[in-house]
């Protein structure tokens, strides 16, 4: 008995060093990492253009339609950056893609900027959206038709704590909503990362699994908020890397925002009786509602501008 008790306490020994050796590679592995995307060149956060256009609808506008007014916040995504003109950025070609659907123009700003955080919407891009313009006609956040919000890709990567972003999160969709009460709004989450900088895993590994609980956190706050919800991370159609990448490797191509104003347009603008049947969180089943406590609500937050799109939009079938 004591033979074996004493076998048993040289095999556990021996299992924590194999243990300890591992961890202390996987740091040595990891921090090579980070010093080898500290060293990186990425494109740079002024793309060479700003976004304030005005997107005209493909077909026949509507008679006598005025021109619609979309407010833009979030990341390097927001601003233009992998792309060499501004309509070929995501917010123009979801102007776009609004344009197109209803049938009238639609000026487009962006306040976003490179290394965005949730953080900085609510404490910068939304103040600087409120500021008095010179030009009358330049969108801004009062009178918006529709805002979208596309964030948490920084916030991944850099290990946001969960309350923090929870919390830059709520207070930027009770500003907008405050201010824009009539407005569409719309919540981008967090894309996959495992798709870029595949030379990086497993540090790329560990920034999208902290992506996928921001994601849950996002649907959670737009869900209590009356804000539809795009769900990057699954709702993307398959393309290769050298389709959906530019040169960087990190930020989409004209052809990979395409992608996201595809999904973030039919989060936004589908019908109203289809999103609400469709809503579940990301990474869980079609149809289940959390509150904020990641308990099971009923109902989104009483006082929703929208109750229409107080669901986020969730296609069937996309749980995992």
């Amino acid at each position: 008995m004591l033979t074996g008790l004493r076998a048993l306490v040289r095999a556990t020994r021996a299992a924590v060093g194999v243990l300890s050796v591992l961890a202390s590679l996987s740091g040595a592995v990891i921090g090579l990492q980070l010093l080898r995307l500290r060293r990186m060149e990425f494109l740079p956060g002024y793309p060479g253009f700003w976004i304030d256009h005005t997107a005209t609808p493909a077909g026949s506008p509507v008679p006598g339609g005025r021109t619609l007014r979309l407010v833009v916040y979030g990341d390097s995504t927001t601003r233009g950056v992998g792309v060499a003109r501004a309509e070929d950025s995501l917010p123009f070609l979801l102007a776009q893609r609004i344009a197109d659907r209803r049938r009238q123009p639609v000026r487009v700003v962006s306040f976003g900027w490179a290394g965005a955080r949730a953080a900085d919407v609510l404490r910068d891009q939304i103040p600087r959206s409120l500021a008095w313009h010179p030009d009358a006609g330049v969108p801004r956040l009062p009178g918006a038709d529709f805002v979208a919000v596309v964030i948490g890709a920084n916030d991944a990567t850099h290990s946001t704590p969960l309350r923090e972003f929870r919390a830059s999160l709520r207070h930027a969709f009770d500003e907008i909503r405050r201010t824009a009460p009539d407005a569409e709004v719309v919540l981008a989450g967090v894309p996959r990362l495992r798709g870029a900088l595949r030379h990086l895993e497993p540090l790329v590994v560990l920034a999208d699994s902290w992506g996928r609980l921001l994601a849950r956190i996002g649907w959670q706050e737009a869900s209590a908020a009356g804000v539809r919800f795009a769900d990057l991370a699954t709702r993307l159609r398959p393309m290769a890397a050298d389709e959906a990448l530019s040169s960087d490797r990190f930020h989409p191509s004209a052809r990979g925002y395409g992608a996201w104003a595809d999904v973030i347009a039919e989060a936004l603008l589908g019908p109203a009786e289809e999103a609400v049947s469709r809503a579940g969180p990301p990474g869980g089943d079609a149809g289940a509602r959390l509150d904020r406590g990641g308990r099971p609500a009923s109902r989104a937050r009483t006082g929703a501008a929208r109750p229409t799109a107080s669901s986020p939009s969730r296609p069937p079938g996309s749980g995992r």
